[in-house]
């Protein structure tokens, strides 16, 4: 397309070009037909003899002007090219032939073979080709009185012969100058070009690929270009005008205030206006989903470093307070009611430093060492742990799993993502029991229950949220950092009656 575009842009040049030399033909084919014709001429330019000759071939030359002048808007450029090139040697003998038929050596008129001299650069281009027309229009002074009779005219000097000649090759050089200059440019322009319209497709491939959603309209609101995050974000593949919610939203200059779509999302809009161009404006799109994870992420990092520095602070203290109250609670002196309220305190303190664990565990995550390792061991040993906790029965713990799958996981990380998934379906299961299937490469750990809420789904994973007053809200979205530090993705479904909370595996060999 850019290729098209850069030869259409140099033919435009050519044509303009091709049309003031026709224009400058004409010009000079009127000029000698008044000069044979009409005696008012004669008040600036005496002649007191014409060639016989003369009469016919000006008004030949007029003719062939005007013919070359109309074949310019009515031809194909590539046929005025062609004509145009012929046209320079018959412009040259004309020329030639009327400085010698009617004495116009005297008056100048042999100089005026310079012009289509000067015209071959534009047309030939190539310095050799350029140089035919000197040497033809040098050739032509000397050898045409050979061939015609010019005896009644005025004798011209070899000196203003030369003279001529040498002004013929000097405007030929200034011509290969120009041209060698001319292509010089054209080419640095196609080289420019060819630049700029890889860095706009680059551009162009940059915006399709932002997950932000980009817009660009006019001042009417006409969208010229959405990008296909843009799309998918106000849900239309066919974006032609922004939708009338978000002008109104963006004329009340509510660019820092969240747009609710029907979709269900909370879209963050930014105007922007370009000041080189004038009406035109840009519209950014976020989903503020991005900007709360960002933000949840600076927070959690300040946590992390916060709970590292205090950890050993607190938890020495707690280490103290639950060796007292089950010290305490040992005591033969104590009445029951004392006796239940130091397990109140153990059974506190015990809370208080799972909280501690588990805000150490997401800020101090250690960096993913996966390794290939059989996975019924690692589900036979979880089914031990859980029924020695006392979390359940063997009969409730169901395991299904191939003895020969493998899985590619850090050990550590797979133990620790094991047991918060089982342990949490038995706490949390309405029978008390979960059966664990493995199929392909995916994990399932199922327990009876009845669908969360949409509110809730949305978000499961996030840190700190919980349903039960005792619960830290990092448990589901540790298991989902660690799933993802291993190449793998943690998921929830609800599928007949029953919570499934899914672990798709070697995602990274699939």
């Amino acid at each position: 397309m850019t290729k098209a575009k850069d030869i259409e842009k140099i033919a435009q040049i050519e044509r303009k070009n091709l049309r003031y030399l026709n224009l400058f033909r004409l010009f000079a084919g009127l000029f000698f037909y008044m000069l044979v014709n009409d005696h008012w001429v004669d008040n600036f330019y005496q002649v007191d003899y014409f060639h016989p000759s003369v009469f016919w071939v000006v008004n030949t030359y007029l003719g062939l002007s005007i013919w070359v002048m109309l074949s310019t808007f009515l031809m194909p450029q590539k046929v005025v090219i062609i004509i145009s090139k012929i046209m320079l040697f018959v412009d040259l003998l004309f020329l030639i032939y009327m400085a010698y038929g009617s004495n116009g050596f005297a008056q100048g008129l042999a100089i005026l073979a310079v012009l289509p001299i000067g015209s071959a650069a534009m047309l030939y281009r190539k310095p050799m080709n350029i140089l035919m027309a000197p040497f033809t229009a040098t050739a032509l002074l000397w050898f045409m009185p050979e061939v015609i009779d010019f005896s009644s005219q005025a004798t011209v000097s070899q000196s203003s012969l030369l003279l001529h000649a040498l002004a013929y090759f000097l405007i030929a050089l200034l011509g290969i100058r120009q041209s060698v200059s001319y292509a010089s440019t054209v080419h640095l322009y196609k080289s420019q070009r060819k630049t700029i319209s890889g860095l706009e497709n680059m551009n162009q491939v940059i915006i399709e690929k932002m997950s932000q959603g980009v817009i660009v309209y006019q001042h009417d609101y006409v969208v010229l270009h959405a990008n296909q995050a843009a799309k998918n974000l106000l849900n239309d593949d066919e974006l032609f005008f922004i939708p009338d919610a978000i002008i109104e939203h963006i004329e009340q200059k509510q660019d820092s205030q969240i747009y609710h779509s029907d979709q269900g999302l909370d879209l963050y809009i930014r105007k922007t206006k370009l000041n080189t161009v004038k009406n035109f404006g840009v519209l950014f799109i976020e989903d503020s989903s991005f900007l709360k994870k960002a933000a949840q992420q600076l927070n959690l990092a300040s946590l992390g470093k916060l709970s590292s520095s205090i950890a050993h602070e607190i938890r020495n203290p707690l280490a103290a307070i639950s060796t007292a109250s089950e010290l305490l609670a040992q005591s033969e002196h104590l009445y029951d009611e004392d006796r239940q309220i130091a397990n109140i305190i153990t059974n506190q303190t015990e809370r208080a430093n799972h909280i501690i664990e588990d805000i150490l565990a997401m800020s101090r995550r250690s960096t993913a060492k996966p390794e290939e390792q059989p996975l019924f061991p690692a589900l036979k040993k979880l089914k031990q742990e859980l029924i020695v906790q006392g979390l359940g029965e063997a009969k409730s713990i169901h395991i299904i799993c191939p003895q020969d799958k493998t899985i590619h996981f850090d050990s550590k990380h797979l133990q620790q993502v094991l047991w918060n998934l089982g342990s949490n379906a038995l706490r949390h299961g309405k029978s008390g029991g979960v059966t664990i299937s493995v199929h392909n490469n995916r994990i399932d750990f199922k327990n009876s229950g009845e669908p969360l809420k949409t509110s809730t789904q949305k978000n499961l994973f996030e840190p700190f949220f919980t349903t039960h007053n005792r619960g830290t809200g990092l448990g589901l979205h540790i298991c989902r950092q660690l799933c993802h530090d291993n190449h793998a993705r943690l998921t929830y479904h609800h599928i007949n009656g029953n919570h499934v909370f899914r672990i798709d595996f070697n995602l990274d060999q699939d």
